[in-house]
């Protein structure tokens, strides 16, 4: 499972963020190495229409990955075909609600297609099969009737009592998340499970194995803004901020979020080449540390936020802020204490 995250700043802008963690057999032995967020508009079609957008994966890994590339390459054709027919680069190709759309189209066939290999693989026939009443092989016609095969196949298609092997089919949910100039910077959610797709009218959504902590934390800190500040007016820094302190608390309460975090920013204002940009490394696991330290209570908030700023936003540099990070910090031997695993004790050197 995971912690995928998005929030909106404004109209023009917001982030995404994720955990790297994932299980990966029935002892469900973990591995920090899952990339559950990845664009699915190509760098060219974000250069021509100034599209950016990414969709983040719950649940079965494999399940997602394919999910990202089926939609990432319907985009691909569909603008493809596009462009040849009128000859020329489009004056418009979709916004994030129809790539919402066409990410649930691929969640349906997706769907259906794992469904009907698993099916054919127990009883020999399709779930079209059973639809019409029999199968042919060889040329010979047979029909389906037996009743406790037809219950089964019933009961798995349906996932009646969300048990079984259809489950790593069924849990699956997504984010689609991103900017396009008609109708700004937008977040969508998608379920395999209750077989929707609607746009977010929150400010954030939290979806994964870490959205029962993340949530309370988001929705403590939507509260505490006015309607005219959630419709459109979050500072960027304090918006990441709380984002990160989200799932920071799923990493430490929840069994399937740990590992870096990976961090991808929307800003319609910049040009196309630079409208979203993501960060993975160093510098994730630096920001995750300093919104620790005031977590802590060894930095100040405002502090905090001004070093994300300039990591993310003004230019810094990891050796900079890292440097600046550890300046700031009342008690640097308390923090590498606590960054180093051991149990908080008072800030004394």
């Amino acid at each position: 499972m995971t912690s995928i995250n998005a929030i909106r700043f404004d109209e023009y802008s917001g982030a995404m963020v994720c955990d790297e963690q994932r299980g990966w057999n029935p002892e469900n032995m973990i591995i920090n190495s899952a990339d559950k967020i990845k664009s699915v508009v190509d760098p060219d079609i974000a250069r021509e229409q100034g599209i950016v957008a990414c969709y983040g994966n719950t649940g079965t890994s494999t399940i997602g990955d394919e999910l990202k590339f089926n939609i990432r390459k319907r985009v691909r054709t569909e603008y493809d075909l596009l462009k040849t027919k009128k000859d020329k680069i489009p004056e418009s190709f979709i916004t994030i609600e129809e790539l919402a759309k066409w990410a649930f189209e691929a969640q349906i066939k997706l769907k259906r297609e794992h469904i009907d290999q698993t099916i054919i693989g127990r009883y020999g026939f399709s779930v079209n099969d059973l639809c019409r009443g029999y199968y042919m092989r060889n040329g010979q016609k047979y029909e389906i009737k037996d009743a406790g095969t037809v219950s089964a196949i019933h009961d798995a298609i349906t996932w009646k009592g969300r048990t079984g092997e259809m489950t790593s089919i069924f849990l699956n949910a997504g984010i689609i998340a991103g900017y396009e100039p008609r109708q700004g910077f937008r977040i969508f959610s998608l379920s395999m499970i209750e077989h929707t797709y609607f746009p977010v009218q929150e400010i954030f959504l939290a979806d994964g194995s870490g959205r029962d902590v993340a949530t309370l934390y988001l929705s403590e800190f939507s509260s505490r803004k006015t309607v005219p500040e959630r419709r459109g007016a979050i500072p960027r820094s304090e918006g990441l901020f709380e984002m990160i302190n989200a799932v920071n608390a799923a990493s430490r309460h929840d069994i399937g979020v740990e590992g870096y975090l990976n961090i991808i920013l929307f800003d319609g204002r910049e040009t196309p080449d630079h409208r979203m940009r993501t960060v993975n490394d160093a510098r994730a696991k630096l920001a995750s540390e300093i919104v620790k330290a005031w977590e802590v209570r060894l930095m100040a908030k405002d502090t905090a936020m001004d070093l994300l700023d300039e990591l993310f936003w003004k230019g810094g540099t990891w050796e900079s802020v890292d440097g600046k990070f550890w300046s700031a910090v009342s008690s640097p031997c308390a923090m590498l204490d606590i960054l180093r695993g051991y149990p908080e004790r008072p800030a004394v050197e």
